[in-house]
């Protein structure tokens, strides 16, 4: 506020607070800080839908808004298709139940996740998380490459895993996991990992 900042609030996993959390919409804190955030916000995260390109800007401001409106029309990129609209209602009116559904599911990947790695691999820390379902795996206890780990896991395992350094600051450090899947392939998936952890720190001793 003292430095007139204009705030742009990626919020699109909102919707995937983790059970026992509760979200909070940046521009609820209060009407100053709303007169000064854009808010980005979709189904496509939660509903499986990014393959409909759609998604909603939220902007309390007037003035802030027709600018924003302005813009994404120049190109004519705020034209989605119908189908896209129509899915993207349904989701946010009806899917309520689908959603508590799938956030307890996921809960349960991610504590399944989480209890393999302090078992099997403790020297790889899981960062404390209240959303989304992606894990952000703490690799400093045994190398600060892990563009170079997750390639070796890749040739050991067939495992796919992203390279923290791709999200920038310290995350060489770090590898990110997607748990949002079928159990079968998330036991399949972390064994895959456990194994080449393990055959890592084996050649690297």
């Amino acid at each position: 506020m003292k430095h007139h900042v204009l705030l742009i609030s990626d919020e699109l996993h909102c919707d995937l607070t983790h059970p026992g959390y509760q979200y909070t919409p940046m521009a609820s804190i209060s009407n100053e800080i709303a007169n000064q955030v854009i808010t980005l916000v979709a189904a496509s995260k939660a509903f499986n839908l990014a393959g409909l390109q759609s998604s909603a800007i939220v902007i309390a401001n007037e003035e802030i808004r027709k600018k924003v409106d302005r813009g994404i029309n120049t190109d004519e990129v705020a034209e989605p298709n119908a189908f896209a609209i129509q899915a993207t209602e349904a989701a946010f009116n009806y899917g309520e139940d689908w959603l508590h559904a799938l956030n307890h599911y996921l809960e349960e990947n991610r504590q399944y996740l989480k209890a393999s790695l302090e078992n099997h691999c403790s020297e790889i820390k899981m960062v404390p998380s209240e959303a989304t379902y992606l894990a952000w795996l703490d690799c400093s206890n045994i190398t600060e490459d892990t563009t170079f780990l997750t390639k070796y896991i890749r040739e050991k395992t067939g495992l796919y895993l992203s390279e923290g350094e791709i999200f920038g600051g310290n995350g060489d450090k770090f590898i990110r996991l997607n748990y949002a899947c079928p159990k079968t392939i998330l036991e399949d998936g972390v064994q895959r990992l456990i194994k080449g952890i393990q055959l890592f720190e084996e050649e690297m001793e």
